[in-house]
């Protein structure tokens, strides 16, 4: 990207950044990330950003003119994300949607404590977990560990025209994430008539009004709360 941006300057085109990431200041690699983005987009002549949180973030690291920085959210094509309630099974339960890149930073450790929890409190609780990452392994063992097999359904990877159906099994979408500049789907969870739950970190608090989402901090305790 930024020899793309570099060429057009040389070029005498107009330069547009879109920015749908949310990173921090103080570690190593953000530390080095936010030195380069500060080099290369110092000549862009607009940036779009997905959240109000992301545009305070962004323009933060790359030193950009604020009032060059425009917040457009992400949408969603409810025509292709809607509910159908004869999709939800199994039957009988309370079915928790997760749908995610299994890592670090969509806060699958969370996830991991929050199982247990919520299937000691509410038996009837089934977790459906689409997605694949480093955190597979782990939760596989947290199964293995709890013999939890029946009450939590690893999907792995989903194709993009499957989420839909996979969103509509469901009571309650959770989501997790430590860092977030949107969560777009979120989003589609509640066009599919899903109740929302996340972490109220960057962005997310601007996706759903209150009563199709309920924010809580990011710790275990809160979320499964």
């Amino acid at each position: 990207m930024a020899q793309v941006l570099i060429t057009a300057k040389l070029l005498g085109i107009k330069t547009i950044i879109t920015e749908h990431t949310h990173f921090g200041y103080s570690d190593v690699g953000c530390i080095n990330l936010n030195k380069f983005c500060k080099w290369y987009l110092k000549d862009v002549d607009a940036a779009i950003c997905v959240s109000h949180a992301c545009k305070d973030n962004f323009t933060l690291r790359a030193k950009i003119n604020p009032y060059h920085c425009f917040t457009i959210p992400n949408a969603v094509d409810t025509n292709k994300f809607s509910p159908n309630p004869s999709l939800r099974y199994p039957l009988n339960k309370i079915n928790i949607v997760c749908i995610s890149r299994l890592t670090m930073r969509k806060g699958v450790d969370f996830l991991i404590d929050i199982i247990p929890l919520v299937l000691q409190h509410v038996p009837n609780a089934h977790f459906i977990i689409g997605g694949d990452g480093e955190k597979v392994p782990i939760l596989k063992e947290l199964i293995k560990k709890y013999n939890i097999g029946d009450s939590v359904e690893l999907l792995g990877g989903l194709q993009h025209d499957k989420v839909r159906y996979a969103l509509c099994r469901g009571h309650i979408f959770l989501n997790t994430s430590l860092t977030e500049s949107f969560c777009l789907s979120m989003l589609e969870a509640a066009s599919c008539g899903l109740l929302v739950v996340s972490t109220d970190v960057g962005g997310i608090p601007e996706v759903l009004p209150p009563g199709l989402a309920y924010m809580a901090k990011p710790e275990a305790g809160a979320l499964c709360e």
